[in-house]
This record gives C-alpha cells, sequence and structure tokens, in this order.
C-alpha cells in the first residue's frame, strides 16, 4: 500500500479541486489517501465521507514568516510520522513551496505539483522574477506536474519553469473537473428550490440574470464587468436585467472601494456572498448567461459548472480561460473591456439562442469534463511513480 499525501491551502479548495478522487484512489489501487489544508467549514463530514486521513494546517496566502515556518514543521513532522511515499502538492500562492520545504525536512518523498494556474501573469518586474524563480525552485523537486489546462502547460514552458517531460495535461484539462451527472444537474433541482432562491433575491422570471461567480478582485475582470452593465442597463432600458454576483471582496487584489460602493447602491445587483459548495449548483440556474472577464485562470471550473448546468459562458482569452469553451458552440469570447463585455452578453438576450448554447454546453461537459473522466488521468498520473 503507498500512503498519498494532498496539499491544498483551503478545505473548499480539496472538495472542488480534488473531491472524491480521495474515495476513488483507494477503491480502485488502495492508495491511502492523506489530506492537509487549513480548516474549513464542512471539512469534518468530508474528510469521513472520502474516508480519509487529515490534518489541520494553517496555510495562509498572506505572507506570515513565523505562521509558514510553522506550518512547513507541521507538514513535515505529518509526513515522517505517516510514512508517506507521494505528495500532491497544488500550486497555489506560497502553499507548493511550503510544501516543498516540508518534503525536504520529511525525507524528500516523491512530489507531484499541481500547476492550477500562471500566478505571474499580471505580474511585472522584481516581483514577477521572484515568483517564477519559486515555481522553478518547486518544479526542481517534483517528479511530474500536473498543469490545469494546455494553456497554463505553454505559459509554464515558454517562462522556462517546467521541463516537458515532467508536464502532464489531464485530458483536455482541469484538475478534476465536474460531477455532471450526479451534482451539476439542472434535473436534480427541483423548481420550489429555485423559485425560493429567486423570491429570497427579488429576481422575477422576467428578468434577465447576468451571472458572476468567484473572488471579488480585479484580475476576475470585476471592474470592467460592472462598467459592462452599466452599458446594458443604458442601452436596454425596458429590459429588467440584474447583475447576481456570488463571492466576497478580497483585501488582496481588491477592487476600488467606489467601484463596490456604486454595485453595492444599486438595486439590480444582487450579492448572495459565499455559498457553500454544497449549494452552488442551484444559484447557475438564477442566471441566464455566466460572465467570467478574466485576467488569468488556471482552468476556471465556474465556467464548467455553469454549462454543466445548461448556462452558456461569456469568458475571455486569457490563460486557462481560452482552454474552457468550444467558441461560439457552449458560449462566446470576449476582450476584457466593458464594451466588448456589453455587446457579448446581450446576444444571450435572444432566448431561443441562449438556451441552444446551454445544451451544447452540458453536453461538452458530459463527454470532455466530467469527473469520471478526469480523475481517471490522475490516477495514471500517480500509478506511473
Amino acid at each position: 500500500m503507498k500512503r498519498v499525501l494532498e496539499i491544498i491551502t483551503l478545505a473548499s479548495s480539496a472538495e472542488a479541486f480534488i473531491g472524491n478522487q480521495f474515495s476513488y484512489f483507494q477503491k480502485e489501487r488502495d492508495y491511502e489517501m492523506h489530506l492537509i489544508c487549513s480548516y474549513g467549514e464542512g471539512l469534518d463530514t468530508f474528510a469521513h465521507k472520502q474516508g480519509i486521513k487529515y490534518e489541520v494546517v494553517e496555510i495562509s496566502r498572506q505572507l506570515a514568516p513565523l505562521k509558514d515556518l510553522k506550518a512547513v514543521f507541521k507538514i513535515a513532522h505529518y509526513i515522517r510520522k505517516n510514512k508517506i511515499d507521494i505528495i500532491v502538492a497544488h500550486y497555489f500562492p506560497k502553499a507548493s513551496l511550503i510544501a516543498t520545504c516540508a518534503n525536504f525536512l520529511g525525507g524528500r518523498k516523491t512530489k507531484v505539483m499541481v500547476a492550477h494556474g500562471v500566478l505571474h501573469d499580471t505580474m511585472s518586474g522584481l516581483v514577477r522574477k521572484l515568483v517564477i524563480l519559486e515555481q522553478r525552485f518547486d518544479v526542481a523537486f517534483a517528479k511530474k506536474v500536473v498543469c490545469v489546462s494546455p494553456s497554463v502547460a505553454r505559459r509554464r514552458i515558454e517562462d522556462h519553469i517546467d521541463e516537458v517531460d515532467k508536464q502532464v495535461v489531464l485530458g483536455d484539462g482541469s484538475c478534476n473537473g465536474v460531477d455532471a451527472i450526479e451534482k451539476f444537474n439542472p434535473t436534480k433541482v427541483s423548481i420550489k428550490e429555485i423559485d425560493k432562491l429567486k423570491r429570497q433575491f427579488n429576481i422575477d422570471d422576467n428578468d434577465f440574470v447576468i451571472g458572476f461567480s468567484g473572488r471579488l478582485v480585479r484580475d476576475k475582470g470585476v471592474v470592467e464587468l460592472s462598467q459592462a452593465f452599466r452599458i446594458l442597463k443604458e442601452k436596454y432600458p425596458a429590459k429588467s436585467i440584474k447583475l447576481l454576483i456570488i463571492g466576497e471582496p478580497e483585501k488582496r487584489d481588491a477592487v476600488p472601494q467606489e467601484v463596490l460602493e456604486t454595485l453595492l447602491d444599486n438595486l439590480d445587483v444582487v450579492f448572495t456572498g459565499r455559498i457553500s459548495y454544497a449549494d452552488i449548483q442551484k444559484y447557475y440556474l438564477l442566471m441566464n448567461v455566466l460572465v467570467l472577464p478574466s485576467y488569468r485562470e488556471g482552468f476556471p471550473t465556474v465556467v464548467l459548472e455553469a454549462c454543466a448546468m445548461g448556462i452558456p459562458v461569456v469568458v475571455s482569452k486569457s490563460t486557462g480561460c481560452v482552454d474552457s469553451i468550444q467558441e461560439n458552440v457552449t458560449g462566446v469570447y470576449t476582450d476584457i473591456a466593458p464594451m466588448s463585455i456589453a455587446e457579448n452578453v446581450s446576444r444571450f438576450l435572444d432566448e431561443n439562442y441562449a438556451n441552444n448554447m446551454g445544451r451544447q454546453a452540458r453536453k461538452y461537459v458530459i463527454e470532455k469534463y466530467d469527473h469520471r473522466i478526469i480523475r481517471k488521468y490522475m490516477l495514471q498520473v500517480l500509478d506511473s511513480l
């Protein structure tokens, strides 16, 4: 029996980006699966359901030298104590570096790095150079690098971060796909549940709802989206157009306060706050279209989730995003500019056009990105070690 430890920043990320790979690997190959992440609501239930051992280690996203050092030693101790054979380190800011250092102290076990994006895409100067150097350091101690999309793989080669023979892309991309049969399936959500949510957020059946789901930061194109929403309201005064925002503002890369205040003061903007992963699928059915004008992604899972629920998308051509749709079949591309976003969103005011694209989007996800497909590719990576 081999013991595999997955290290990721957040408990919610473990559920979304690894999911039932844990139970699947244990069933298919008798791997003993372990998890280390920061504590989050539902972690105990998730770990019990997956049948895994886990340890809570605070891995903060901001620079915190003492906490980071403590995390390194705690993870190293866990590696030694549990006789871990393989480490799967998920590259989010700092998490992979902490995992690499802990692995060094814990006995240099076989390491797989999962590259969830190109963090330095929106950086410049010295900071960009330091982030690239840090990633090269992480990769030097990795046997394999799983890139979550073909465009991420290309960028990492262009920036001399990875060696080609170390790289792996799971099928057409993503790290876990989505459960398009049981969870992200519109037929699994009752009309009563949707009607209840509509009443809660004051959404009428005749409203045209533009959806956004993610961190409220500049990198996600929130500023441009807010301006595009204003353009649409002015251009189509006879239409009842609303903006549904799922997520919370963050301090890092924060959206300007005046933009947030403008959105908060607008009665046609609905803020849900952070939604539990257990319920997120219901909220896509409040939307007519999902918009993600992001400057950088690894592989936008929200696009797969929306498509699986039969909701078409408008998405940028940034790294990661460019891999997530079939153009003019499951969604459309947009420039990260207010007028371009507005023009592309307005195409979905045609209900027949939107519905047809939504049907194609769901079919596409089932064929390419259902988690039952993606997890087999990840199992092949573990088996190859």
